[in-house]
């Protein structure tokens, strides 16, 4: 709490004494703070940045509340999660079928990053 007053939640880096907060942040921070002392998370192109931001936010924003549903749901409403939960992960296992087909070793680029 003292660390993320705003949110109230975490995960929260704390690096030199100071709160970094929200996981993509996180990353960013990391990315930008160890540039050439470890392998990047996030690609170095601009454009497979954004596709990665793209999907991360698709997992946080869609995948994971949908499945959570699932375990909450009950009746029609479970129904509707199992759906839900269903279609996204046939839309983020297609994408990373389309991408293993760019002819790149990992999703969103040459190495093992976020995505």
């Amino acid at each position: 709490l003292q660390s993320n007053p705003v949110h109230k939640k975490i995960p929260v880096l704390i690096h030199n004494g100071k709160p970094v907060c929200e996981s993509m942040i996180i990353v960013q921070y990391i990315d930008e703070a160890w540039d050439t002392k470890s392998p990047n998370l996030m690609p170095k192109n601009p454009y497979d940045r954004a596709i990665a931001r793209f999907w991360s936010a698709f997992v946080d924003d869609k995948l994971v509340p949908s499945f959570q549903e699932v375990f909450k749901g009950q009746g029609k409403q479970l129904q509707r999660a199992v759906e839900e939960s269903v279609a996204n992960f046939l839309l983020l296992e297609e994408a990373l079928r389309t991408s293993s087909s760019s002819g790149k070793a990992y999703f969103g680029g040459d190495g093992i990053g976020l995505v």
